[in-house]
């Protein structure tokens, strides 16, 4: 079953929706390309798209290629 973001927030002891999107980026920069894709599957469709379109639109400190990267693995 698919949760919101916030609720896996809460599951992994994040205190945000928002630090749980850089965990599913972190899991990228570290090679963990399984476990990023496990995070991401885990939400529901409506914070995926937020993430793919919202989160990962604004530049928050990540280059460019690394967000190419990440959309990429996911799609694949």
């Amino acid at each position: 079953m698919k949760k919101t973001a916030e609720t896996l927030a809460k599951e992994y002891d994040f205190n945000t929706k928002e630090d749980y999107f850089n965990y599913i980026v972190d899991s990228l920069i570290n090679g963990q390309r399984q476990q990023m894709r496990n995070l991401f599957n885990q939400m529901n469709p409506y914070d995926q798209k937020e993430f793919l379109v919202d989160y990962l639109d604004h530049d928050n400190g990540y280059q460019t290629s690394c967000k190419n990267m990440l959309i990429s693995e996911l799609l694949n």
